[in-house]
């Protein structure tokens, strides 16, 4: 990963406000730690690009009030300047962490990117996310972004979506040992091959960036 994702995860961090729910809390800073974040293989989804160890970049700000996710060399093209690139990608990640005392919900999620696509080029891009208990079942709480955009278009795009929150909070409170499970997707479809289309990270740092805002309870 390079240095400038870390920067840019504090960058992130640092300027964009939080916005919990109502009844929710932020705890001490210093009091949540990450220590896992394992992506798929890159060759999990047979149609498209998965992400390699270390293109994924995981952070919690200094108060605890976000978490940022930045996906570092995660694209998609289609056309005759596509190279190797495939015209879907994909990322799952796994985030393991410690919050002794306390677990969150997601309240909010900005998402940002950049598409450029000719007339006749189609893009699509969903990112999901979810909690997973010890024994591998699904979690109440979840939340989905979506965006779909038909070319001519060229230009950054922000996303963003209230998270589905946990209906009480003893449900809340189960997540306090659990996974946390992010995806993203991006595809891209061409009326005719010699149509061209990208979806990248914004154009800025070329990387895929989500940042969620988190609402905690004390357990």
């Amino acid at each position: 990963m390079r240095h400038s994702t870390f920067f840019f995860l504090a960058l992130i961090a640092a300027i964009v406000q939080a916005v919990p729910a109502a009844d929710l809390t932020k705890p001490p800073a210093g009091t949540c730690t990450i220590s896992a974040v394992a992506v798929d293989a890159p060759d999990v989804d047979t149609d498209g690009s998965g992400c390699r160890a270390g293109t994924v970049g995981v952070a919690f700000s200094s108060d605890n009030s976000l978490m940022t996710i930045l996906f570092d060399d995660f694209k998609a093209a289609i056309g005759p300047n596509a190279g190797s690139t495939k015209k879907r990608a994909f990322c799952r990640v796994n985030v393991t962490m410690a919050s002794p005392g306390w677990a969150f919900d997601v309240s909010s999620v900005d998402f940002r990117g950049y598409v450029r696509i000719a007339q006749g080029v189609d893009a699509s891009i969903v990112s999901r996310w979810k909690w997973i208990d010890s024994k591998g079942q699904d979690m109440k709480g979840k939340g989905n972004i979506n965006k779909k955009l038909a070319g001519p278009f060229e230009d950054d795009f922000l996303l963003h979506k209230d998270g589905e929150l946990s209906d009480n909070e003893a449900s809340v409170c189960s997540k306090a040992s659990a996974r946390f499970q992010l995806s993203i997707s991006a595809s891209l479809s061409a009326s005719g091959s010699s149509l061209s289309g990208l979806v990248q990270g914004d154009a800025a740092n070329a990387q895929f960036g989500e940042v969620l805002n988190l609402g905690w309870k004390k357990c």
